[in-house]
């Protein structure tokens, strides 16, 4: 995991409310033996809402396709993925992983539905609606943070 990712402040990620969650993501891909080769966590600033999201990355050299994978989660919409062309500006446009069934789903049902996506660049047709134990506290958390900035 890049737990400084470029353009932040040593340390600012790891400040952010959503960090357990991307750290439990994070944790569960590694467990799989799928870690992504960019981990990012970041906040829109109030022009964007102050919306939390997480962007992981596997470029080509990850994955068993014939180009690279970027999951991306908001707070307010869930996950979505891009399938990335040689270069990551090349992609498809983003779409719902519509077997990830909560914003805030659970983190290894994530891997999983990645290790499909990575190892076999299908989607997999299973269903995953388990949310994440630690999912209440992180909105309070969330709440609570946006409210002070």
């Amino acid at each position: 995991m890049i737990l400084n990712p470029p353009g932040l402040v040593d340390g600012a990620a790891q400040r952010l409310p959503h960090w357990p969650y991307v750290r439990a993501v994070d944790e569960a891909l590694t467990g799989r033996g799928i870690p992504p080769g960019t981990v990012r966590a970041d906040r829109t600033y109030l022009q964007g809402g102050n919306t939390m999201y997480i962007v992981l990355v596997w470029d080509i050299s990850r994955t068993a396709g014939v180009g690279g994978l970027r999951f991306r989660w908001e707070e307010e919409t869930g996950w979505a993925y891009a399938l990335l062309g040689v270069g990551p500006s090349i992609a498809t446009p983003p779409q719902p992983l519509a077997a990830l069934h909560r914003v805030f789903a659970a983190p290894d049902d994530i891997a999983e539905v990645a290790e499909h996506l990575v190892r076999n660049w299908r989607t997999p047709t299973g269903k995953y609606g388990a949310e994440w134990d630690q999912a209440a506290q992180m909105r309070a958390t969330i709440e609570r943070f946006r409210a002070t900035v």
